[in-house]
């Protein structure tokens, strides 16, 4: 068990790579990165699939079946003894070199606060300025009432309360994401849980996959490091699909006019991940 003394007690973190079968070809590109790019890191690490064996000194490999996304993170949860873990997914490769010492700093910081959610990048939070500054000039408490007030990037959770957010339903991934946008209408709900972002973006990360499909510019980045990619595995996307993806990236980022430009998507077949899900009002 990985651990890190704190002024007031001796407690632990792991780290928890969420996957599927489905995305086995990414798993060597991930760890690899890893190795690459966080070669001090101590803490104990967990690779969450659904059945298949993966052998790599260093992984420990919780097979969660063929169920849903939040029964596998429920079985996670209940295979780690770390009361704190940081979560990734499989095609969150690091591009850049992770200082350990800031991550160990913030470490110590969430135990002595006991802080519920610490996100470690601003991925889709780039209006953080806006919020309400928490202890340093680099930490924001997060609105409660925002849409993705939590979300699945590179974060420090405690586990009891991702337990609680997961409930016991059975869901996807991506509908625990958008869960927390029908708790943004209630954001009284979660009022003492202590949810902060870091603004200095202390574990960068390169999307790997989206919708399936290899993104060209995560991989223009990440052959420039040495790494290789079989498009025989996995296609690459489409200029076009890459045109398509940025503009949804661009509708959803509006503060203005949201509904009206995903109308306009529409009518040109444009189509949204939240159209599958009707509790979602955006």
């Amino acid at each position: 068990m990985s651990l890190i003394q704190s002024k007031n007690n001796i407690v632990d973190i792991s780290i928890v790579v969420f996957s599927c079968d489905a995305y086995q070809d990414l798993w060597e590109g991930f760890f690899d990165s890893f190795e690459l790019n966080w070669p001090e890191c101590k803490f104990d690490m967990y690779l969450v699939n659904n059945n298949l064996n993966y052998s790599r000194k260093g992984v420990n490999v919780i097979n969660g079946g063929d169920s849903d996304w939040s029964t596998r993170a429920r079985i996670a949860m209940n295979s780690i003894n770390s009361n704190y873990f940081i979560l990734f997914l499989e095609d969150f490769y690091l591009p850049e070199k992770i200082d350990c010492k800031k991550i160990n700093q913030v470490a110590e910081y969430v135990f002595k606060k006991e802080i519920n959610y610490y996100q470690l990048n601003i991925t889709d939070k780039e209006d953080y300025y806006k919020w309400k500054l928490f202890d340093y000039d680099f930490i924001w408490d997060i609105p409660k009432d925002r849409d993705y007030w939590v979300d699945i990037s590179i974060a420090i959770w405690q586990k009891d309360f991702f337990l609680e957010l997961l409930g016991e339903e059975n869901y996807s991934a991506w509908e625990f994401e958008f869960n927390r946008n029908i708790d943004a209408k209630n954001p009284d709900k979660y009022l003492n849980k202590l949810c902060l972002l870091d603004s200095r973006n202390l574990i960068p990360m390169c999307p790997m996959v989206v919708q399936g499909k290899y993104y060209p510019k995560s991989i223009k980045v990440m052959r420039n490091l040495g790494f290789e990619f079989n498009s025989n595995n996995r296609p690459i996307m489409t200029h076009l699909e890459v045109f398509k993806q940025e503009l949804k990236g661009f509708v959803y980022k509006l503060r203005f006019g949201k509904k009206f430009f995903k109308r306009v998507g529409r009518f040109f077949g444009f189509k949204f991940v939240s159209d599958n899900y009707p509790n979602f009002t955006n």
